[in-house]
């Protein structure tokens, strides 16, 4: 039975998540003809489950996982819960691999039993991965080890139970009887107050592990953010959950203690992560990094993983960084050996092999860098759906297009052409996929200013009646928190003063992209542009960016998306340089049309042997 199902069929007999649990724990404890009489909880759940729950779940464990084993019901734990939740807190079940590479690299050479804790401990799997390793490495019965040894905080009431029940069932099939007591914290960990008082009662800890929570900024609530801006680490940009636990997990340790995370590799390049960035490269500690940039780690959630290994009690300043594409290369990894000062507090990480680095070096250095042009980002309207479109007819004074199955009459007078970046690959795609924009601005003297309701009700009533038809959804844009002149304005006000020709750019990409538009009125979203009024500079600069060498240089330094596609956001390619070119060097470029030839040149231009890139 295909999870899916699982939980349709669940649905529709309007079982709560309560029962799917305690089914899920029976399924597996009859599967293993467990004796639960030693455990009073265990034994209560039993006697109140439902049969043709148990049944169910029974045959999920056996058709759905190769290995029926505590990880196949902590990961059932994780399915059960329900997706407004997960986006809520980030929950992400942790791959059995992934969790052992962490302890292999970071328990190696602990000498005695050592105090772990896991600060974002969901369910409990990593800690039960760890509770294993103390068992084997120490031979250490499982009620000390969840006595003395483990730790967790967690601010889910029911993975906290969650974790406990899975602990119970860990002893018990041991042949143990199980601890009454574990040490898990119930609160949220980036609550200081809450840290304080997990220190109070437990201690500082050896090592802290951990897969923290992936929760974008726009989906935390009120009091998380306010968490969020207690920590230095989170005080730079719209920062992701995950950010501050790293500064979390520090805390934690001890003077001599050893952190290893699996987390977005964001951190390192992305603006909301310069405030991290500093904190770490102004300690001593050394630090290792092995990044799997694209590739995919976790089933059902695209994620872009690195793992990061923090040791307190080695103070020699260095950030070691290797890249490796799968779990396969994780064997014999070869790191790049860097210090914490070759990294400006401010600045993006950025680690390459030796031979990348003078690549990359002579890619920037060569001339003119992007962000010395007019580079622009597009309009940001927050809704875009309601806002552009393709009319499907039109008529002397109006354009007519369909939204949520019914059919509107837009005024001509009040829309625009904009492109989409995104979705063009040349310039008859341009054209051909040119869009209308219904903008509800005018221009004042070179100011854009937003048309005033009455006049809008007034001069335009169809695309009046249109939007405010939609006001509550446009109402909630910024959770309802929208400061806008009028209630139909866009979201942002990037992108309106546009005008003049340019070079379209997409937001990402599987390959170099770069469109030519010469209609100056065309503005555009999803994507960047250079303008200028020079052609022959246009055309120029199309060609090196649509070339080897620039792909190249995406692909090594920007950031990667699934399926080979790279961010082209302009704090990515503004430090690309185009060499200075004599006019017969220029007349060539333009006038050539093989790109093998055209690349190999461009490649010699910036001193470089021919290559391919990456």
């Amino acid at each position: 039975m295909k999870r899916s199902r699982l939980i349709k069929y669940f649905n529709n007999n309007k079982i709560t998540e309560d029962e799917m649990e305690q089914a899920a724990l029976v399924a597996y404890i009859k599967l293993k003809d467990l004796d639960v009489n030693l455990s009073p909880t265990l034994s209560s759940i039993i006697s109140n489950v439902s049969e043709e729950a148990v049944t169910i779940l029974q045959k999920c464990l056996t058709l759905e996982y190769p290995s029926v084993d505590l990880y196949a019901v902590a990961d059932l734990f994780e399915t059960i819960i329900n997706d407004a939740e997960k986006k809520q807190s980030g929950v992400v079940y942790t791959p059995i691999e992934i969790q052992q590479i962490i302890l292999d690299n970071l328990l190696v050479n602990s000498q005695r039993p050592p105090r772990i804790c896991d600060p974002s401990s969901g369910c409990g799997s990593f800690l039960l991965t760890t509770a294993k390793w103390l068992h084997e490495h120490y031979d250490l019965k499982y009620d000390e080890i969840f006595c003395k040894y483990i730790f967790g905080i967690e601010i889910s009431e029911f993975a906290v139970r969650q974790s406990k029940l899975l602990f119970e069932i860990m002893a018990l099939e041991a042949g143990e009887v199980p601890p009454k007591e574990f040490n898990i914290f119930s609160g949220d960990a980036t609550d200081i107050e809450n840290l304080i008082a997990v220190k109070k009662q437990f201690g500082a800890f050896d090592y802290i592990i951990g897969n923290p929570p992936y929760v974008r900024s726009r989906n935390m609530n009120d009091e998380g953010k306010r968490n969020l801006r207690l920590w230095k680490s989170a005080s730079v940009g719209n920062v992701d959950l995950y950010i501050p636990f790293y500064e979390i997990g520090l805390f934690l340790l001890n003077d001599t203690g050893k952190l290893g995370y699996i987390s977005p590799n964001t951190f390192m390049q992305a603006v909301n992560g310069r405030a991290l960035r500093k904190e770490l490269v102004e300690t001593d500690y050394q630090i290792r990094i092995m990044d799997f940039r694209d590739a995919q780690l976790f089933r059902g959630v695209t994620s872009y993983t690195c793992i990061v290994w923090i040791d307190k009690s080695s103070h020699d300043n260095s950030i070691q960084y290797t890249r490796v594409s799968c779990l396969d290369d994780v064997l014999n990894p070869h790191f790049e050996i860097y210090n914490h000062s070759d990294f400006a507090p401010d600045k993006r990480w950025r680690m390459f092999e030796a031979n990348t680095n003078e690549i990359i070096q002579k890619l920037e250095s060569a001339g003119r860098s992007l962000d010395t042009w007019m580079l622009r980002n597009g309009l940001a309207t927050l809704k875009n759906d309601l806002y552009f479109f393709f009319p499907q007819n039109e008529d002397d004074d109006y354009y007519y297009r369909y939204y949520k199955g019914k059919e509107y009459k837009i005024e001509k007078k009040i829309c625009i052409n904009v492109a989409k970046p995104n979705i063009i690959r040349n310039e008859a795609e341009l054209n051909a996929k040119m869009e209308k924009a219904i903008f509800p601005y005018r221009n004042n003297n070179g100011a854009i200013e937003c048309i005033p309701e009455k006049e809008m009700e007034r001069k335009y009533p169809s695309t009046y009646e249109f939007l405010t038809e939609y006001k509550d959804i446009l109402l909630m844009r910024d959770k309802g928190k929208g400061k806008y002149p009028e209630w139909y304005a866009y979201g942002r006000t990037q992108g309106m003063n546009n005008y003049g020709r340019k070079l379209l750019i997409p937001y990402i990409s599987g390959e170099p992209i770069a469109v030519i538009c010469n209609d100056p009125d065309v503005l555009f979203y999803c994507g960047y542009a250079v303008i200028s009024e020079n052609d022959q500079e246009l055309a120029v600069l199309k060609k090196f960016l649509e070339s080897e060498a620039f792909w190249y240089y995406i692909c090594t330094t920007s950031k990667p998306y699934s399926k080979g596609y790279m961010a082209f956001a302009k704090n990515y390619i503004a430090k690309f340089t185009i060499p200075q070119l004599t006019p017969q060097e220029e007349n060539w470029l333009l006038e050539e049309d093989n790109k093998d030839s055209i690349n190999k040149w461009i490649w010699r231009k910036y001193g470089i042997c021919y290559r391919r890139a990456i």
